[in-house]
């Protein structure tokens, strides 16, 4: 019994710190469910244009999209998508926006028009900068 008192134990634990150590949550599927997410919920898309040969995009990855500031913005604001630009999708998506340097944050409407892209790496302070940029454009 004691066994299974510390499994759960642990197991609210993990559960806990996962809620609390908030990163941005980018949706797992595809650009037209992105769209549809965004129109559904009435939010701007920020996609992460990336390669995976990119250290910089690692690097963003790593560290500002797993700050807690980062995430709880950006988890509450936008609809977070990654797009590989030599992959699937990502290569139509990046010649659609005129994709030339990694990384590259787009902010999309949820009609798909391009409201605006940030090029290279941002460190957390930047970024929050930046996403609160865009989401004041929506609020006006």
């Amino acid at each position: 019994m004691k066994h299974i008192n510390f499994f759960f134990f642990v197991a609210i634990l993990s559960i806990l710190a996962y809620e609390s150590s908030a990163q941005v949550r980018f949706i797992n599927g595809t650009w037209q469910e992105a769209l549809n997410k965004a129109q559904m919920q009435n939010k701007i898309i920020m996609v992460d244009f990336y390669t995976i040969w990119c250290g910089p995009c690692k690097l963003m990855t790593k560290t500002t999209f797993a700050n807690v500031q980062v995430g709880d913005f950006a988890n509450a604001n936008f609809i977070a998508f990654k797009a590989d630009c030599e992959k699937g999708e990502g290569i139509q998506l990046s010649q659609k926006y005129e994709v030339f340097h990694y990384p590259t944050i787009a902010f999309i409407d949820k009609n798909g028009n391009l409201l605006g892209k940030e090029i290279g790496y941002k460190n957390a302070d930047e970024f929050l900068e930046i996403m609160q940029k865009y989401r004041r454009k929506v609020t006006k």
